[in-house]
């Protein structure tokens, strides 16, 4: 059961915008990992503009790499 009420911790957050930023990971994965809610794990997102998800729930583009798309598998749209 996540938590509620309770602030992230720096290291928390940092935890976070690294699975956010470094794995392909869902966000729902991440919320049960950091036993946080998913709003919680978005609001982290929104914060630090690590993924785009463009109103999509399934595909997101990381800021890292413009131009490609990846949905929760991890796989890689063809832009094309």
């Amino acid at each position: 059961m996540a938590r509620q009420g309770k602030a992230f911790t720096d290291q928390e957050v940092r935890r976070i915008v690294g699975l956010l930023s470094n794995t392909e990971m869902a966000i729902g994965e991440i919320a049960d990992r950091m036993n946080c809610s998913r709003s919680a794990v978005s609001a982290v997102n929104r914060k630090f503009r690590l993924r785009d998800y463009a109103g999509l729930r399934s595909k997101w583009s990381v800021a890292q790499e413009a131009g490609v798309e990846y949905h929760s598998a991890g796989v890689p749209y063809s832009n094309a």
